[in-house]
């Protein structure tokens, strides 16, 4: 079982930050490091879970409406032992590749909001464009990755999910997109079935090591913790 870092060592760091970034990638057990991206007014991706800069920089402004020399002006005041880290900025898609690449970690991208499909061609390029990358998408919006399917058909895929239906199952398993999740909805009997069918299984966000565990004796492929 591969273990992913979510949003980074966010319960070392504020989450989605360098620094978080720079943590999970300097520890060894980590074969990738998780962050969410939001497209700017100015049509750049920056990597923040939320849509707007309230409870990360008290700032209450959507990331849609600013662009990212606007966003890069404020301070993150918000996170796990933030006042250790007093200069942190909301980094870049760019940023945050460079680190996955400087410590070879797998770039697992989670695609929150764009403001047109066609921008999802814009995040694949530059995904493409670095060398030595290694990347999966992931998103709870099944039409963006079917739209990145249509662009590569190459790139890992995963859909997140609370719960999982017939019909989920069957346009997933036509687009060749794995499922990722939440792990108090996993089963041994759901696992067998899904890996039956050839899908690659993950998981999300599992704190607890008995929960570890237990989710490894099962199969599951990927697991992604804040720990």
């Amino acid at each position: 079982m591969k273990i992913i870092a979510h949003r980074g060592l966010s319960s070392h760091a504020p989450e989605n930050t360098i620094k978080a970034f720079e943590l999970a990638g300097k520890e060894q057990r980590f074969f990738g490091i998780e962050c969410d991206i939001h497209e700017t007014k100015d049509h750049q991706f920056v990597v923040i879970h939320d849509e707007n800069l309230k409870r990360m920089a008290n700032v209450d402004q959507k990331i849609k409406d600013m662009t990212l020399n606007e966003i890069k002006s404020y301070l993150i005041t918000s996170g796990n032992h933030v006042k250790n880290y007093p200069n942190l900025v909301v980094p870049t898609l760019e940023e945050y590749l460079e680190i996955c690449i400087y410590y070879d970690k797998v770039a697992v991208i989670e695609i929150k909001g764009v403001a047109d499909m066609t921008s999802l061609t814009d995040v694949i390029n530059m995904i493409e464009n670095h060398m030595g990358l290694k990347a999966m998408v992931i998103s709870f919006n099944m039409n963006y990755l079917k739209y990145i399917r249509a662009l590569s058909s190459e790139i890992e895929l995963q859909l997140l999910l609370g719960e999982l239906t017939e019909e989920v199952i069957y346009d997933a398993r036509v687009n060749r997109i794995d499922l990722s999740l939440w792990y108090e909805a996993i089963t041994p009997e759901l696992v067998k079935r899904l890996k039956k069918e050839g899908f690659r299984i993950a998981v999300y966000t599992v704190n607890d090591n008995k929960e570890v565990m237990k989710l490894a004796k099962m199969g599951i492929d990927y697991l992604t913790t804040d720990q």
